[in-house]
């Protein structure tokens, strides 16, 4: 059985950004190169400190909204994009 192929891109972000919930996000993974930050998956609260150069890539993709809060430079490799 062949392996699915995602359509996904890296992107590179500065400061606060948020990345809309949806039910299409198959893959996610984000790594700070300057500054440090949070992550935060739902509206829940409990965000996730990424410092630079640390990377965070969840073992499943979320669908909800994503919160990235900095004031640093951070990619973003998903199929999701902000446009």
């Amino acid at each position: 059985m062949r392996a699915p192929i995602l359509d996904t891109s890296t992107k590179e972000y500065t400061g606060d950004t948020v990345f809309s919930a949806d039910a299409n996000r198959s893959y996610f993974f984000i790594t700070f190169t300057t500054g440090s930050g949070t992550v935060r998956f739902g509206d829940e609260g409990g965000e996730i400190p990424i410092l630079t150069g640390g990377h965070y890539n969840p073992p499943i993709s979320p669908n909800t909204k994503i919160t990235v809060t900095t004031t640093g430079t951070f990619v973003v490799h998903t199929n999701k994009q902000v446009v």
